[in-house]
């Protein structure tokens, strides 16, 4: 071979790469993966499914609208848009596992009827805007596990996964909703309830979202009732559908003059009513409802319906107060008035003392207001019911407000004004806003504080148990003096014999540093008797390495068994009850045992 015919040969074999590096790099390129069922086929254009099954009489057909899907074939109906969906995106992305080219299939002479064409299971058709596919779904394959599908326009008979045919539907029932009463997309602020008992209508406030009584009379909803009550119709599914007869018998289902009706409208337009009827004769669990609009009646759970059951007072706030924003100031009057204004997030002073509060007891006291719970409500009450309630001259009377902070400056918000009487043993509050009276439990009654004093700061002292040198426990029947000889190392005097479990005595002493009353229950002179004090009393003191002594002194009891105790504040004796585990722990572990030293 002569040089010329080399570099001819070589020049071939260069344009023939770069030929295929051109290729490769900007010629079109094959789709990826194995080609798809219906090619260009998008499930979120399809607008409208017909599908027609060989054991059914009817076609069934659904039509996307806003996207959602409604059953408009054999009946009208909202439809289940998760079934339909996956069905199209299942379709989309399906691709056959074998094709049976056309001139393969025009050579046999019964193609249709080998194929199952003849009487296909399925003909399904899908609308686009511009574009409608028609797919034949025919018999299975000899093993089962495939079936044979046509696509009108396209050649050939394509082999596809047989668990396509489980997510068609098996008659209309399988495509409805069966969502009772979906609520997310309806937009309402009235309902009206009519049920055996009570017929009434709350309307729901665009600020606060709370709902309020506008009839029969004018109060405060149990917005927490309601709420609960909507989200179980929301969540409630058909269990069956009954009949699609707009002719059908309501008397029979009970639906001609309902158990229970709620009707959801916005402002004075009616967005949905659904109405309930008795339970089916052999099961008590469900209940016969209907949507109006719809013919179809259908069984729902009748459990799901209990909270919009009951009279009218069942659907009031069952609450006196309800504090829709922080509480920054509480004015007490009565026996001995007084106000707590917030000084910080966790901070309280009591405006006319000078006191240390207590910020645990003031959120203590803002709870039970908060938790204040009508056991009874006195409705259309005059001046005249005032006495019988002991509400001309109540007994206490308290005021909570909310600083408003604005351009001008802050202003005090008042949120509430109760007032509290009692007779004859029973207690009674009236909002200074509503009319009525509400009857209320004695024991949360008795829970409001009377004195600013009851809201002192309840620890008493604070040390740590490495500070105490010795403590002295004097008890009726005998005295110990213990000394501390280090960490958790306790001893008695030489002479004295017993046993100490310093272990036990070191946490008795850590807790005693930390003490905290249980509850203030007086403070002042002449109080001892009155609390169980005498002149042989249960003492103890500690004495800490700076000679500093602390007393505390045991008295009588409470009603609870709580141990009255007694130490001296601010130059003044103050009581309170002292914290029942701590008293067991002194008792068991500041006595030494029997045995020799």
């Amino acid at each position: 071979m002569n040089s010329k015919s080399t570099w001819v040969w070589l020049g071939i074999a260069a344009t023939l790469f770069a030929v295929i590096v051109i290729v490769e790099k900007f010629g079109p390129k094959p789709p990826p993966g194995p080609m798809p069922l219906i090619p260009g086929f998008q499930a979120g254009l399809v607008t409208s499914v017909q599908l027609g099954l060989s054991d059914q009489p009817s076609e069934i057909q659904a039509v996307r609208t806003n996207g959602t899907w409604q059953l408009i074939k054999p009946i009208t109906y909202p439809a289940q848009k998760v079934s339909i969906e996956t069905l199209l995106v299942v379709l989309q992305q399906l691709a056959p596992a074998m094709v049976i080219p056309g001139s393969e299939v025009r050579q046999r002479k019964n193609a249709d009827q080998e194929f199952g064409f003849a009487k296909p299971q399925a003909a399904l058709t899908l609308k686009t805007r511009d574009k409608v596919v028609p797919i034949l779904i025919g018999s299975r394959t000899a093993p089962g596990d495939q079936v044979y599908v046509h696509i009108a326009g396209l050649e050939g008979v394509y082999l596809v996964d047989a668990a396509l045919l489980k997510l068609l539907p098996r008659n209309v029932d399988d495509w409805r909703d069966s969502a009772f009463a979906d609520l997310q997309p309806l937009r309402f602020d009235h309902i009206n309830i009519s049920n055996t008992v009570a017929s009434l209508e709350v309307q729901r406030d665009l600020t606060n979202l709370l709902w309020r009584l506008t009839r029969p009379m004018s109060a405060r909803a149990d917005s927490q009732r309601i709420n609960l009550a909507l989200q179980k119709l929301n969540t409630a599914r058909v269990t069956r559908f009954v009949t699609d007869d707009a002719k059908a018998d309501l008397e029979s289902y009970g639906l001609n003059a309902p158990e229970l009706e709620l009707t959801l409208s916005q402002e004075t337009n009616v967005v949905a009513t659904y109405q309930f009827g008795r339970s089916p004769t052999n099961d008590s669990t469900q209940v016969f409802a209907r949507r109006l609009g719809l013919s179809t009646i259908v069984t729902v759970p009748n459990d799901l319906l209990e909270l919009w059951r009951g009279p009218l007072n069942q659907f009031r706030d069952p609450h006196v107060v309800t504090f829709s924003r922080p509480v920054d100031r509480i004015d007490l009057t009565g026996t001995e008035p007084f106000t707590l204004q917030r000084v910080s997030s966790n901070s309280w002073q009591i405006a006319q003392a000078t006191l240390p509060v207590d910020a645990t007891l003031v959120e203590g006291l803002l709870t039970t207001l908060g938790n204040l719970s009508v056991e009874q409500f006195k409705d259309s009450i005059t001046e005249s019911d005032l006495p019988r309630y002991g509400l001309v001259n109540p007994y206490r009377q308290v005021q909570v407000s909310s600083v408003v902070t604005n351009g001008s400056g802050s202003t005090n918000l008042v949120m509430a004004t109760l007032s509290f009487g009692t007779t004859n043993g029973e207690y009674f509050v009236r909002r200074s806003d509503e009319n009525p009276v509400y009857a209320i439990a004695a024991s949360q009654a008795q829970q409001i504080p009377v004195y600013p004093w009851q809201l002192r700061e309840r620890r008493i002292w604070n040390f740590n148990e490495n500070d105490v040198v010795r403590l002295f426990f004097k008890q009726p029947d005998q005295q110990v003096e213990l000394r501390r000889a280090g960490t958790n190392t306790w001893v008695l005097p030489p002479s004295v014999p017993g046993i100490l479990n310093s272990f036990g005595i070191e946490e008795t002493v850590h807790r005693l540093g930390e003490l905290t009353a249980t509850g203030w229950i007086g403070h002042g002179e002449g109080l001892r008797e009155k609390f169980g004090f005498g002149t042989n009393n249960v003492t103890l003191t500690l004495e800490l390495k700076d000679r500093t002594k602390y007393v505390v002194e045991f008295g009588g009891a409470s009603a609870d068994s709580y141990p009255y105790a007694v130490v001296t504040l601010d130059g003044e004796p103050w009581y309170f009850e002292f914290p029942l585990a701590l008293h067991e722990y002194m008792l068991f572990y500041l006595k030494p045992q029997a045995g020799s030293k």
